[in-house]
């Protein structure tokens, strides 16, 4: 069925305007906009060619090398939600990543039934230059930025995400592979 097409109305200017925008700016959009551009293809492809990795254009490759610089080890299972694709199709980009020698599977020490995905050598290498990256990308946004002004924003990020993470089911540690204890350590 074909779709009717209304051009006889104008839509008014609050039904055009967004539901929450600059006239509601506070943390919510703040982080909506945060999250919005650090996961934008744009912003991830930008750091895959200033960190230089092995395997240009392969967003799914790049996403995994970066859970495994804050989770470490990991079976893939545990992996595929947090870069948006089915434990099917983690093989495939393991066996990319294993052909360019930059992560390989080994017996879960915890689970010997288990496999891990872990980075080799030239994977830290890899992965040291996309978290270098991250930093020098990152880096013209608090200039200007005290001290006191930088060390605030980190305690109240960390106030925040344990204060999510406390919610049933511990949401952002088992998305993000990331549990920070009671004093900001990585437990």
């Amino acid at each position: 069925m074909a779709r009717t097409l209304h051009t006889d109305t104008v839509p008014s200017p609050a039904a055009m305007s967004p539901i929450l925008g600059p006239d509601n700016a506070g943390l919510r959009v703040a982080m909506h906009a945060l999250v919005t551009w650090s996961t934008a293809t744009s912003s991830r492809e930008r750091l895959m060619h200033e960190s230089g990795f092995p395997l240009p254009g392969d967003l799914p490759a790049f996403l995994l090398v970066n859970q495994l610089i804050y989770r470490g080890a990991v079976r893939p299972s545990d992996v595929a939600d947090a870069i948006q694709t089915g434990t099917s199709n983690i093989s495939k980009i393991v066996r990319r990543l294993e052909e360019a020698r930059i992560v390989r599977r080994m017996p879960d020490p915890r689970d010997d039934r288990a496999v891990v995905i872990v980075l080799t050598a030239e994977g830290r290498a890899v992965a040291q230059r996309i978290s270098d990256a991250i930093d020098r990308v990152s880096a013209p946004a608090t200039v200007g930025w005290t001290s006191e002004e930088f060390k605030l924003l980190e305690s109240l990020m960390l106030k925040l995400v344990r204060s999510l993470d406390a919610l049933p089911g511990a949401p952002l540690s088992t998305a993000s592979g990331v549990s920070l204890g009671p004093k900001g350590r990585n437990l």
